[in-house]
């Protein structure tokens, strides 16, 4: 399964979905310290920042997403 996942925060699905094969397309998150960890825990998925300003190019250009989640603020 390949999710894209809004207000990422340290991003818990990645690693509760992990073992299960579930892969992040990419990630959405504002704040500096979760963008920080992201950044270092999973260097090669993209963070697209803030919700609001996503393009449906953006999300056409990451491939096949089987789900969308989030946990918004």
């Amino acid at each position: 399964m390949r999710f894209l996942s809004l207000f990422s925060g340290i991003e818990a699905a990645s690693v509760a979905w992990s073992p299960l094969g579930w892969t992040a397309v990419a990630f959405a998150e504002i704040e500096p310290f979760p963008c920080a960890l992201l950044a270092h825990r999973f260097p090669s998925v993209p963070n697209l920042g803030d919700v609001t300003k996503i393009t449906a190019e953006q999300v056409a250009a990451l491939g096949p997403i089987d789900v969308v989640i989030g946990g918004s603020p």
